[in-house]
């Protein structure tokens, strides 16, 4: 005859609601924190028609509420700047449905669980009201390569690992690199990619290597 055991119902009464919310929301959560920079700081940070605090700032967002919501940047002095926030499906909600079928992933869907923002971190240069056509250029430039490592990081690290890829060609593009250059410049952006500690501090470096 077995025995009862009260423990084993106070542990299958504590599983129940985890096994029941989404992996995703468990994992993730319903919000994500975003980081918003700017050169200069101390401009303020504008979503969706609502200010949010002033550069440089962290902002903890609701998942997918923000989908392709505009953001402003502005500072006394200086042109504003927008950028624009973007949304896409986690890897945990794909999992979940493997895993979990429907009932974790539907719960992931509702509650917002499933998206998560790409990139999770944004910096816009502030060009001065009163700049030379030549000091515009420079920011314009500086603006286009910090996007575009911000972007796509992952798949540029990726092509600078195989020497080769879409994303490498387009970033020498960026930094008008020759093909003479290529070769050498591309060694140099591979052991930048390695030794620099974050994604904006891979830009900046890339920035003080491959000026305009």
């Amino acid at each position: 005859m077995k025995m009862y055991h009260p423990y084993r119902a106070v542990i299958a009464l504590l599983a129940t609601p985890m096994m029941a919310l989404g992996c995703a929301s468990v994992f993730e959560g319903t919000t994500q924190a975003i980081t918003f920079n700017s050169e200069p700081s101390g401009a303020q940070i504008v979503i969706n028609g609502m200010p949010m605090g002033v550069t440089p700032a962290t902002i903890t967002l609701k998942r997918f509420e923000y989908d392709d919501a505009p953001v402003l940047f502005k500072k006394d002095g200086y042109h504003d700047q927008y950028a624009r926030l973007h949304t896409e499906v986690t890897g945990w909600f794909w999992g979940n449905i493997i895993s979990g079928g429907l009932l974790g992933s539907s719960t992931d869907l509702i509650s917002g669980a499933m998206w998560e923002y790409s990139p999770d971190k944004y910096f816009v240069t502030l060009p001065p009201v009163k700049v030379s056509s030549g000091e515009m250029a420079r920011l314009d430039y500086e603006n286009r390569v910090r996007k575009f490592i911000l972007f796509s990081h992952e798949q540029l690290v990726s092509d600078l690992a195989r020497g080769e890829g879409e994303h490498l060609a387009s970033l020498c593009a960026l930094l008008d690199l020759n093909e003479a250059r290529q070769e050498g410049a591309i060694l140099e952006l591979r052991m930048l990619a390695m030794t620099t500690e974050n994604v904006p501090a891979f830009a900046e470096q890339v920035l003080r290597k491959f000026p305009i």
